[in-house]
């Protein structure tokens, strides 16, 4: 046996005894040797295992190649969760307890802060200057509580109150991605954007966004309405991981502010991978879907229409609006980025930014994992994505997925203009053919049943 190869085995045993330190010293020593690559690699696995994230993220910042794992990401995101621990959630002066008789009554304000009292702590929402708890309709904080609390407080899915009379504006819930910006961009000039900005440690970062909106007031004048909230800490508490409690939960601080704002409905930029697709794999007629037939009329209680307004377009689609458009060199879905700069290793950066023709590494370990996990993640689009970018090496399995001509993806499907109510569909159909083509019958969408 080669005297390298005795040197490495003798280095995996230490790892395999977990002696972490041991093994990462000898790892050093052979950094500068044949063995540098399984060094490299071992080094990062024994530093995770120490849990030395900070020297983790550094040896990777000069050693890149060595983590094949993704190591760093996980050690930034261990980082964020001891500091988000130290933080602490903070509590209003005026503590109550869970009031599960009178929901409306876990509602309050102190200052310009909305506080939400849950069945296991508090969440809170920073309003604009003028807006007041007390003149807010009680649908609409009734409807606050479903989107927020429903998967686990059942009861608050039934409400009946006095109906709201409907306001005079359109609002989107913008989160300065690629989705939200097509939608944006075919809304009318006058709706207005508002953006859910986490006010405790994560690892999203805002940056890309802020650079987005700045773009956008610089060039249309349109400024983004910015609402500090906790209130995706809630599932937390249920052992998940931060983040929306239901879809809806991404628009909770339009529906607190829909009478302050004088709001006649809410958008949302969701494609038609989330309408009339299953998770991008199997057509589905969403007139049809539980979720249509039942959120529409719960906005509906509160005065607000539940507008779609690029349920008719494809991830594909959104990206060739966003391309055509004056936000083409500022607009970004990539979550991990900062300073105007995407990651390029992540999932979105290959099926969002690749297309957009920006630079992005196809080897990176978490795009080459999610290409070959089962089921596909975004389906259609992900095979799309890998056509025009001609990555098919990266997973030869997929190809024969992607012999026939996709060129369809690209366009927009006629009868998702139905779920709009009018006048706002005709001008939803006149916008979106200043970006795209329609789809030919017989509608390719509608064969779509992937079995990856």
């Amino acid at each position: 046996m080669p005297i390298s190869a005795i040197r490495r085995w003798r280095i995996r045993r230490l790892y395999n005894a977990g002696e972490w330190s041991k093994a990462r010293q000898k790892c050093d020593s052979e950094l500068a040797t044949s063995n540098y690559t399984f060094a490299s690699e071992l080094m990062v696995r024994c530093l995770y295992n120490e849990a030395q994230w900070q020297a983790l993220i550094d040896f990777t910042n000069i050693r890149p190649e060595s983590d094949s794992g993704n190591y760093a990401h996980k050690a930034k995101r261990k980082m964020a969760e001891k500091l988000e621990a130290s933080e602490g959630i903070p509590e209003p002066e005026q503590k109550q307890d869970w009031n599960a008789k009178d929901l409306l009554s876990n509602w309050s304000q102190e200052g310009n802060r909305v506080w939400l009292r849950h069945p296991w702590g508090w969440v809170h929402w920073d309003m604009p200057e003028g807006f007041t708890l007390g003149k807010t309709h009680p649908s609409l904080l009734h409807l606050a509580l479903e989107v927020l609390l429903s998967p686990w407080v059942p009861e608050t899915k039934s409400w009946d109150v006095e109906a709201r009379s409907r306001g005079q504006h359109h609002a989107l819930s913008y989160s300065g991605g690629i989705d939200s910006t097509a939608a944006m961009i075919l809304m009318p000039n006058n709706t207005i954007l508002a953006y859910h900005e986490r006010n405790f440690t994560s690892l999203l970062n805002h940056s890309l966004p802020y650079s987005t909106f700045e773009a956008i007031k610089q060039r249309t004048n349109r400024s983004v309405l910015r609402i500090p909230s906790n209130h995706e800490k809630i599932r937390t508490f249920s052992g998940k991981q931060t983040g929306f409690s239901t879809a809806n939960a991404a628009c909770v601080h339009l529906i607190l502010l829909a009478d302050h704002l004088d709001l006649s409905s809410i958008a949302f930029g969701t494609v038609i991978e989330n309408t009339w697709l299953e998770k991008g794999l199997k057509y589905r007629d969403f007139t049809m879907s539980h979720y249509w037939n039942y959120w529409p009329k719960k906005f509906e209680q509160a005065g607000l229409t539940y507008v779609l307004p690029i349920n008719h377009i494809t991830e594909a689609g959104a990206l060739s609006i966003c391309k055509q458009s004056s936000f083409s060199d500022v607009v970004n879905s990539c979550l991990r980025g900062r300073d105007g700069e995407w990651c390029g290793k992540c999932w979105k950066c290959f099926h969002k930014n690749g297309p957009l023709g920006r630079k992005i590494d196809p080897s990176s370990k978490e795009i080459t994992t999610f290409l070959n996990t089962s089921p596909l993640r975004t389906g259609q689009h992900a095979l799309w994505a890998l056509k025009v970018q001609q990555l098919e090496y990266l997973a030869p399995h997929l190809i024969p997925f992607i012999e026939e001509d996709l060129s369809w993806w690209g366009r927009a499907y006629s009868p998702g203009l139905e779920l709009i109510d009018q006048p706002l569909r005709d001008s939803l159909r006149s916008e979106t053919e200043k970006y795209l083509g329609w789809m030919e019958e017989p509608f390719s969408l509608e064969a779509i049943k992937l079995d990856i």
